[in-house]
């Protein structure tokens, strides 16, 4: 390493355990203060934020599939981010992405200002989203078992805010 630039391999680097996803903070690790940059890889039936569909009042967001294929879920409706897609959602803008897929997707995830990840808002849980976009009858995997949406249960708050270090994972 040196001040200059400094190189390092996802094998050096130790996943975030409390995050949806296999997620890579990389910002500490790089020395990188004016963004957050974070690689996630969502398996199938994996999201990538444990805020579900949420928006940071005070964050930009931006988004490269490095590989594979996810679903964004938007305020008026959904599409599917493919390899080599780059998204950009403005700090304010409701988003969620997510692998109803049946193979891996990963993501480059970069939010700036660092500070605006908090607050993070949680507009809706995974399960309320897509059982209301693609109905209660269809099933959603979860850790590769497949679980029907009306029966899981996400976290509370589902119109709060929420603070807490450990609550607001959003991925930048």
């Amino acid at each position: 390493m040196t001040d200059d630039y400094e190189h390092l391999s996802l094998d050096d680097v130790e996943t975030n355990p409390e995050k949806p996803g296999r997620r890579w903070e990389l910002s500490p690790r790089l020395g990188i203060d004016d963004y957050n940059v974070n690689v996630a890889v969502l398996e199938p039936g994996e999201r990538l934020s444990q805020n579900a569909y949420h928006y940071h009042p005070n964050q930009a967001e931006f988004y490269y599939v490095a590989d594979g294929r996810c679903r964004v879920e938007v305020e008026d409706g959904s599409f599917d981010a493919e390899t080599d897609d780059a998204l950009r959602f403005a700090a304010g803008v409701p988003h969620m992405l997510h692998n109803p897929y049946d193979d891996r997707c990963k993501i480059v995830a970069i939010g700036s200002p660092p500070e605006g990840r908090r607050p993070v808002h949680q507009v809706q849980s995974y399960e309320e989203l897509l059982a209301e976009r693609y109905g209660e009858d269809e099933t959603v995997r979860h850790d590769g078992d497949e679980t029907e949406r009306h029966d899981a249960e996400e976290t509370a708050d589902a119109e709060g805010t929420r603070d807490d270090e450990n609550a607001d994972d959003a991925p930048p």
